[in-house]
């Protein structure tokens, strides 16, 4: 119990004796309400300290709960990340590996395989594929120098600029594949107008 709630309850004990037209206070009786009002203030005070106990744990335990859930949640972002970055770095890899390897299998087999001069619409379509190829190889390396920029973007919680770079990066790799695509299609009708009687 506090002072003033103290000095309140003494008032409203006063304006009682007072309603009751009396004059004069027994010290007998003050002493008792004193004793009283001192116990209960004794009482008060513990169940306060309880209280504020009570509510410290419970704040502690949320905390604890609290800081468990954004560790939990900081982890399992960080893997997704580590994930992201990995499958990323393998579909950029995989884009140049796969046109660069064909562009250079493809000049190699010009030189081994065909005996007979190389017609009209074969070579068209052998430089035609080697030029897939190879833009297909300069678009997985553009892409990857998007790839940096969404990671730096990301990093500085430029999130606008980032999904911009990522998107970009991702239309290179899906563009470097379908160069491929486009090259061994191109390659395919060169070997099938060479090879035929």
């Amino acid at each position: 119990m506090q002072a003033r709630e103290i000095i309140q309850a003494l008032k409203q004990a006063i304006a009682q004796v007072k309603e009751q037209k009396q004059e004069v206070i027994s010290v007998v009786a003050l002493e008792r309400y004193l004793d009283n009002l001192e116990s209960y203030a004794e009482k008060t005070g513990e169940i306060n300290k309880l209280q504020l106990e009570t509510n410290l744990a419970n704040f502690r335990a949320a905390h604890e709960r609290n800081l468990a859930h954004y560790e939990a949640v900081q982890q399992r972002s960080l893997e997704m990340l580590r994930s992201v970055l990995t499958y990323g770095q393998a579909a950029l890899k995989s884009s140049m590996l796969i046109n660069g390897d064909a562009a250079a299998a493809l000049l190699a087999f010009i030189g081994n395989i065909w005996q007979k001069p190389l017609g009209q619409k074969a070579a068209n379509s052998i430089t035609t594929a080697i030029a897939y190829f190879a833009f297909g190889v300069l678009v997985a390396a553009i892409g990857t120098a998007t790839s940096y920029f969404t990671q730096y973007s990301y990093f500085e919680n430029w999130r606008k600029p980032g999904i911009i770079f990522h998107t970009i990066s991702v239309l290179l790799i899906l563009g470097s594949f379908a160069l491929f695509g486009l090259g061994t299609y191109d390659a395919y009708v060169a070997f099938v107008e060479h090879l035929k009687p």
